[in-house]
């Protein structure tokens, strides 16, 4: 569904424009992400609430849902805790920082749903779009990582749709690319160094 891609061409050219890259600067390894809206039209300031993934998709004030097998020989648990989403790559692909064989791969779902792959598969749904997401040091104050998703000449917008009730600063907003729901907010995304993986795997 594309219905909403129209509505956003202002606020995907500001955000094409807001992370012209520096050659160079973006740190390597692991990462984590966060959304950043500084709004001009309301009051909904968010300034690095952390993504995080929950049931193969991504959202903002829901906590990470991940999985450690426990009685296998030689796998300590506690080293991962699955506190927070750690994420790895950023040039052209994303996986999730995950110790599970094989990984665990973000993509866009054919609803423009921010999304991963279960473990133990590399298989993407019909519609899904793995490719086209780039981590770029903006040219903005403060000189943050940003992460954004190409879709041929332009950057898409990063939306955050509610998925529940209650004052908006609170709620739980899942995070899709390029089209959405209705309610939708337009954000930013910044990443993170981080360490990694947090996760055996993102359940």
């Amino acid at each position: 569904m594309r219905t909403f891609t129209a509505l956003l061409i202002c606020p995907v050219i500001a955000l094409a424009a807001a992370i012209t890259p520096r050659a160079g600067s973006v740190p390597e390894g692991p990462w984590t992400a966060g959304v950043w809206r500084v709004p001009a039209t309301d009051d909904y300031f968010f300034v690095g609430d952390a993504i995080n993934a929950s049931g193969g998709k991504f959202f903002v004030n829901r906590n990470t849902s991940a999985y450690c097998p426990s009685g296998i020989d030689g796998l300590d648990c506690s080293a991962y805790p699955g506190s927070k989403t750690v994420f790895t790559g950023g040039n052209n692909t994303i996986s999730l920082d995950v110790a599970v064989p094989g990984g665990q791969q973000v993509y866009i779902a054919a609803d423009g749903s921010l999304s991963y792959t279960i473990a133990h598969s590399a298989a993407l749904p019909d519609g899904a779009v793995a490719t086209g997401f780039r981590r770029d040091r903006s040219e903005s104050f403060g000189a943050p990582v940003v992460l954004g998703h190409a879709n041929g000449d332009y950057y898409e917008s990063w939306l955050m749709c509610p998925v529940s009730e209650g004052e908006p600063r609170e709620r739980t907003y899942q995070i899709y690319v390029g089209s959405g729901k209705e309610g939708c907010l337009n954000t930013s995304v910044r990443t993170y160094t981080s360490s990694g993986p947090d996760a055996w795997e993102y359940a």
